[in-house]
């Protein structure tokens, strides 16, 4: 009987850390820069970079 209660309480801190665990990752997920990225080259003339067209 003490084996059954020992072990439905361990097993309720693990479901309790999973959960916890899973709205950290999605806490994180939500701060990620969204913004794309933009692919540059090398004007011949001026050297300098710009926007591909």
């Amino acid at each position: 009987m003490k084996f059954l209660i020992l072990f439905i309480i361990l097993a309720t801190i693990l479901i309790i850390l999973k959960f916890a665990k899973k709205k950290q990752d999605k806490f994180s997920d939500n701060k990620v820069n969204k913004e794309s990225v933009i692919d540059l080259e090398i004007d011949p003339k001026t050297k300098e970079y710009k926007p591909k067209d």
